[in-house]
């Protein structure tokens, strides 16, 4: 079981796109995994691709990037996730990889992609009829490659071959052993034959005894859309508005969740000294209130990223006390965690709190595998200490995201950094 709960937040059209401003109107569900934020997101909605559908496709990323963090091709990626999103929870049998009628369309009635071109693009850099497609034929040759005999070695070799640094199409042909024209033949007539779906036997019933419902305070039903946009970053030229639009919401309200979300805002991007006047109601009526802590304890961190000399010591060892503090409680609460080892950073540390502050963000690390923020800062300090070895697969998980953008380019130039840094410590 992974100790990093994933949150899930079934939408409407308008809250989904509050959250989401700048998303493409196609897309209609997102996985996230941020510093404060591990979450699937899906507009719930009846007719065309369902909310269970979107929502059983992002969780199947996080369980990948949770579980199995490592590097995959994209197309690996959002297959997998499509042969799961299907997933049926029979009362006797659970089914994998039901074809979805919007998919099975694509790749009936468009000419397909090569595989080259599949195996070399992210659906990012794509219109919306390619990503249509994309996806369409990520499913299958996943689909494909689950339910064939030998293929899922085959493909193991394929990855390997990546991993080691073969440029893409010598390594699908170093894995498979056919071109990628050749495959594409294969995969049509697999077509052709409509494959079945996977069944399998329903494991014993999951104990839900212990499960809770709670329903939130009147302010989310505002605040929710806000709140969980403000978690995962809100763009510099909308900071002002949200903050403005946050203040307003929760003037006058005294609940909880109003205040964690008017904490964050303060603490972001608005003034510090304002989160630790909302929280502090908080921490008085609970001192354990790990999301009252950790948001004091970063308020008082950027703070100190403004400030300079001793002021500046003196911020970040209060922002270490309340991180400190909020992980004694939660040792599982990442946030907390990784932020603990960010008050150390820039600062003169010895050999034993150099070892404290890397054994923290390796922690960190290991609860939030697919963090990129965090892998990227674990490799470096681990690369600093010449341990390119533990580095390097983490910098790969990284580089070969399909959804790590800007990340995904650092950790490609670490990557390289790192295995040159082996290769000249270990002469290989």
């Amino acid at each position: 079981r992974s100790p990093t709960k994933l949150e899930v937040f079934l939408y409407s059209e308008n809250e989904f796109r509050e959250t989401f401003p700048r998303a493409r109107d196609s897309i209609a569900g997102f996985y996230t995994a941020r510093v404060d934020q591990i979450a699937a997101f899906a507009i719930y909605r009846d007719g065309g691709f369902s909310g269970q559908d979107i929502l059983f496709h992002e969780y199947a990323h996080h369980f990948m990037f949770q579980h199995f963090a490592n590097a995959y091709p994209a197309w690996y990626v959002e297959g997998f996730a499509e042969f799961m999103s299907t997933a049926q929870l029979g009362t006797e049998r659970i089914v994998l990889g039901r074809s979805n009628e919007g998919r099975f369309y694509a790749l009936r009635n468009e000419s397909w992609m090569s595989i080259e071109r599949m195996i070399t693009v992210s659906p990012h850099e794509l219109d919306s009829r390619e990503a249509t497609l994309f996806y369409a034929q990520s499913w299958l040759m996943t689909h494909y490659l689950v339910l064939t005999p030998g293929k899922m070695a085959q493909f193991q070799a394929y990855v390997r071959a990546l991993r080691l640094g073969e440029e893409p199409v010598a390594a699908f042909q170093t894995g498979f052993g056919v071109t990628p024209a050749a495959f594409l033949s294969e995969l049509r007539r697999y077509y052709r034959s409509s494959p079945n779906a996977l069944a399998l036997n329903r494991p014993a019933q999951v104990d839900l005894s212990g499960s809770r419902i709670t329903r939130l305070p009147a302010s989310a039903d505002a605040l929710l859309p806000l709140y969980a946009r403000i978690r995962l970053g809100v763009d510099e030229a909308d900071e002002s508005a949200v903050l403005t639009r946050v203040r307003t919401l929760t003037e006058g309200r005294t609940d909880r969740f109003s205040a964690l979300t008017r904490g964050y805002a303060e603490a972001r991007f608005g003034e510090t000294a304002q989160a630790r006047a909302v929280l502090a109601p908080l921490l008085a009526s609970d001192p354990d209130d790990v999301e009252a802590l950790h948001l004091t304890g970063l308020s008082y961190l950027n703070e100190a990223d403004e400030a300079d000399g001793e002021q500046q010591s003196a911020l970040r060892g209060q922002a270490r006390r309340h991180f400190g503090r909020a992980y004694q409680r939660n040792a599982n609460h990442v946030p907390s965690l990784y932020r603990y080892a960010q008050s150390f950073q820039g600062t003169m540390m010895d050999e034993a709190a150099m070892e404290n502050y890397l054994n923290v963000l390796m922690l960190a690390n290991q609860l939030a595998p697919q963090i990129d923020e965090i892998s990227i800062n674990a490799s470096y300090a681990l690369m600093a200490r010449g341990r390119y070895a533990e580095a390097i697969p983490m910098l790969r998980a990284v580089a070969f995201d399909p959804h790590g953008g800007s990340s995904a380019e650092t950790a490609r130039d670490m990557l390289a950094e790192a295995e040159a840094g082996l290769a000249r410590t270990t002469g290989q």
